[in-house]
């Protein structure tokens, strides 16, 4: 995976982050979900959602994950000191497919739970009023501003980085560190006031020696709130992967219910597919 390739550009004095209507076209971007506050040095991830308008099928959009933001997520950021920034990503193809990303039905929305702490390398603490927008190549469209609270970590929270992600340093996302097996992993609890949990535990799955249809889906519990619809999407995985298909079907249902962004994962799942399994290089 390749670290996102964004121009940045200052803006002249005041700058006001109204809600900026979406542009005519086929595409609507709904207001995004955060948490309640941000640890600077850990994952800042948000939940943005696109989707298309009725009688409008797309054939390659690209789209983020909790691993890359493959070029599609732009920002708009006022920090505490007033300096306003610009994050405007060049949507790229595919390496290995030479296509930009996936289908999108008509009036089907995709749900992405992206990482955009690339995008406060240099934060300081306090509020920072942000307007995330979905960029295809031929347009960007703006989400609602929201306001993300930062704050330093705790010594507790200090000790903990430098436990468990000693390495992250190396690592020019945390994707990426969360895709590269180390030699030892992270073993202690991972309680739902862990700045890193998304990562760790999926870090964990994918490297861990069990293999998937061994894991215990009650490792993602902890997964509350802003990341509870992945979490319940990788416990399908894990619940197909056992062959549990009761378990699976029931999973799929709810998360049809109360996340339907998500559709497409499910869709995966049910053509064998599955981001554990193909991430994972041990048997």
């Amino acid at each position: 995976m390749l670290f996102l390739t964004a121009g940045i550009l200052s803006w002249g004095y005041p700058m006001h982050l109204e809600t900026e209507a979406s542009p005519p076209g086929d595409l609507e971007i709904l207001p995004v979900d955060h948490l309640p506050e941000y640890v600077i040095g850990f994952p800042m991830h948000v939940a943005i959602t696109v989707r298309g308008r009725s009688g409008v099928f797309f054939n390659a959009l690209p789209f983020a994950d909790f691993l890359d933001l493959h070029a599609c997520v732009g920002a708009e950021i006022v920090g505490p000191d007033n300096a306003p920034v610009r994050y405007l990503p060049k949507p790229r193809l595919d390496q290995q497919s030479g296509k930009r990303g996936g289908k999108l039905a008509p009036g089907e929305s995709r749900r992405m739970l992206a990482d955009v702490s690339p995008y406060f390398l240099n934060a300081v603490p306090g509020d920072y009023r942000a307007r995330f927008s979905y960029v295809d190549t031929d347009a960007r469209y703006p989400a609602p501003p929201v306001t993300l609270r930062l704050r330093r970590p705790t010594p507790a929270e200090s000790a903990l980085l430098a436990s468990a992600a000693a390495d992250r340093p190396k690592f020019a996302t945390w994707g990426l560190w969360t895709t590269t097996c180390p030699q030892t992993l992270f073993e202690k609890p991972i309680g739902p006031e862990n700045p890193a949990r998304f990562n760790l535990i999926v870090r964990k799955l994918l490297c861990g020696p069990a293999p998937l249809d061994k894991a215990d889906p009650a490792i993602l519990d902890v997964l509350t709130g802003l990341y509870a619809p992945e979490a319940h999407a990788l416990q399908a995985e894990l619940y197909q992967a056992r062959g549990d298909g009761s378990h699976y079907q029931n999973l799929r249902s709810e998360i049809l219910r109360e996340a339907p962004g998500l559709e497409w994962w499910m869709r995966m799942i049910d053509g064998g597919g599955a981001y554990l399994k193909s991430l994972r290089f041990l048997p």
